[in-house]
């Protein structure tokens, strides 16, 4: 089974995963600040795209970097008087901390850019040989890579150079060209450096990914991920990089872009100040919200925030979830069922084996579901003879991340109630009335049904929030 995923740079679809082996590169963090949601989207969409192939038999390599020296995180070191190393710790710990919240795995491999050093040292050296870096002497210590050597640039990001805009200034002014970016950076006064044969320094931006591809996927990425809006020019640079210093050996197979998050007011960003942290929105909405959120829509379209929209989302899992509960304790399954499940196994497969379609692969398991509840509410002993078809979503709801042991919640007549399994309408109204009676002080009220509550198997735990009801 092979993958068709549309290549960033052609346009078309590219087949990748022949061999049953598949290595994923994803840009990952720049860590000088905590993780918002609009970050979230890459690593929870590329961590639902790893589960779905290893669901599958493919034997996946997925590699998502930790950029952990930088601009912004000198900067910020520098505003809090503390070291950049310090930086680093805190918000690679945060980073972890919200991907955990999400629900998202860590990747195969993590690597950080100051433990690859000597690989980029190694890659710039290449690139002066060739004649597509260089050094200015009077620069004492500046490298940087020559654009005009490599006719191909702009390939990616669709551009032709005399088009470009400059994307960094030159600290020194002895770049030949605008267009030229810098691979190594001379050290300056209180800054993190390393030794190099143009003396001590560090790296610039654009060269850690191609050193780390180089490393841990040999043979090159069958995909690159990222975000469009470093499609250009960091992807551009890193694909000069490769192909400059190693024009025999394949880098990417198929890059893949997704679109931004974004909200009314424009793109979600730190450097707006418009952001939502990921602690925040999963208090707000809870984790699988936010999965069905981002998993809605196509990875390379860009994508809105509100909270109406998250909302929204909420109460749409929240009605996949009720049917799937009604008939996850079925013991038989009828012909229905099997041909409900096979075709919800294959749609799924469908869809993500074209692009990644994941927004296709979840419309699959609500139309399903849908058929499925009303085929209940046609005849209601249907409800637990769909065994097969309760399997076949519990494992497609799985690989693609969702939590099913989270809470569910409801407004009740005022009251927002969280239960883990499905009560009825009945329950509800007793479990609201109770919860009114006690904000009146009505005690004999809540006690009794407390009581009834009880012995029907029922257990409410109280909270500021509202209620919890529970299994006993």
């Amino acid at each position: 089974m092979s993958l068709l995923v549309k290549d960033s740079m052609s346009g078309k679809r590219v087949e990748v995963g022949e061999s049953g082996g598949l290595g994923i590169y994803v840009c990952g963090p720049t860590v000088y600040d905590h993780f918002h949601v609009g970050n979230a989207r890459a690593p929870l969409f590329w961590d639902v795209v790893a589960r779905y192939l290893r669901s599958r038999g493919y034997d996946v390599t997925f590699v998502q970097n930790i950029t952990d020296i930088e601009d912004k995180i000198i900067n910020k070191a520098n505003q809090e008087g503390v070291s950049w190393q310090e930086i680093v710790a805190r918000y690679t710990d945060s980073f972890h901390e919200r991907l955990e919240m999400l629900g998202i795995g860590l990747p195969d491999v993590e690597p950080r850019a100051t433990e690859h050093i000597p690989e980029m040292i190694s890659l710039i050296e290449e690139l002066i040989e060739k004649g597509h870096a260089y050094a200015p002497e009077q620069a004492k210590g500046d490298v940087y890579y020559a654009v005009g050597s490599f006719p191909p640039y702009g390939a990616l990001s669709h551009q032709r150079p005399e088009e470009m805009r400059e994307t960094e200034k030159g600290q020194t002014g002895f770049k030949r060209s605008p267009l030229d970016f810098a691979l190594w950076k001379a050290s300056k006064s209180g800054e993190p450096s390393w030794e190099s044969p143009w003396g001590l320094g560090r790296p610039g931006w654009h060269i850690e990914c191609s050193a780390m591809v180089s490393k841990h996927l040999p043979e090159g990425a069958d995909i690159h991920g990222g975000g469009t809006d470093i499609r250009f020019p960091h992807h551009e640079n890193e694909l000069a990089q490769s192909a400059a210093a190693h024009p025999d050996q394949p880098f990417v197979r198929a890059w893949a872009h997704h679109g931004m998050v974004t909200l009314t007011s424009g793109k979600m960003a730190k450097s707006v100040g418009n952001v939502l942290d990921v602690e925040r929105a999963v208090h707000l909405h809870g984790r699988n919200a936010v999965r069905m959120w981002l998993l809605q829509s196509h990875y390379s379209q860009p994508i809105e925030y509100t909270e109406e929209i998250l909302e929204e989302k909420r109460r749409s899992y929240e009605r996949l979830m009720r049917l799937y509960l009604l008939i996850s304790g079925s013991q038989s399954s009828s012909r229905l069922s099997d041909t409900m499940a096979a075709d919800l196994r294959e749609n799924v497969d469908a869809a993500m084996q074209d692009d990644l379609n994941t927004p296709e692969a979840l419309a699959t398991l609500f139309e399903v579901a849908g058929r499925a509840g009303r085929e209940i509410s046609t005849r209601p002993e249907a409800s637990g003879e769909f065994g097969s078809l309760a399997e076949a979503i519990e494992e497609v709801m799985t690989t693609f991340g969702f939590d099913l042991a989270e809470e569910l919640s409801t407004e009740v007549e005022g009251v927002h109630i969280r239960y883990a399994e499905e009560p009825g309408a009945e329950v509800l109204k007793r479990v609201a009335t109770r919860e009114r009676g006690r904000r009146e002080k009505d005690w004999t009220t809540a006690d009794r049904l407390r009581d009834e509550l009880l012995e029907e198997g029922w257990a409410v735990e109280d909270t500021s929030e509202g209620p919890i009801l529970s299994r006993r």
